[in-house]
């Protein structure tokens, strides 16, 4: 683990800390139900990323972690998982509670053949370097941008990449 992944988490668990005894802020979610509910589409999205698409690398997602992503385009996503558990009678559930925060593309035409999963990830360092009080000081985000500053500093915080060497597929799964 990285210093910046430590100290991104110490920080984190500090501010948890200071504001335990708050209202609690929330993580603004929009799920899409339409396409989670399509089965067949879900299962054609399933079968398209294992036909043409790597296999799904997970990394901790810290400032220094652009050097080791793949240099071609291709789909990411930042996923949160929080140390959530909670009891049921007297059986703990155990398991993750992932959170999905952002899904991204890189390179899907090729107007955009510069623009890899690593130069993407590079953008997205910054927001990484978020204040975690923010959660409880700051209204509520507006924009793209206000988002991933907000909710990238949550730990621990995961990115996951999967390359895709046919440009064209990348545009088909966001319209799918």
């Amino acid at each position: 683990m990285t210093s910046s992944s430590i100290s991104g988490t110490d920080a984190l668990t500090r501010v948890v800390q200071r504001y335990r005894e708050d209202d609690s802020p929330a993580l603004q979610i929009e799920v899409g139900l339409l396409r989670m509910l399509d089965a067949t589409n879900s299962e054609q999205l399933a079968s398209d990323l294992r036909e043409f698409a790597s296999p799904w690398e997970i990394h901790q997602a810290t400032e220094e972690l652009s050097p080791a992503l793949p240099d071609d385009p291709g789909l990411y996503m930042f996923v949160w998982r929080p140390p959530f558990q909670f009891h049921v009678g007297t059986m703990p559930t155990h398991g993750s509670f992932p959170q999905l925060l952002y899904i991204g593309q890189a390179g899907a035409s090729n107007n955009d053949r510069g623009n890899t999963i690593r130069l993407r990830y590079k953008d997205y360092r910054r927001h990484l370097r978020g204040n975690p009080e923010d959660l409880w000081t700051q209204a509520e985000p507006e924009n793209r941008n206000q988002r991933l500053t907000r909710y990238l500093s949550l730990r621990p915080l995961e990115f996951w990449c999967a390359t895709v060497p046919e440009r064209s597929r990348i545009e088909g799964w966001r319209r799918g």
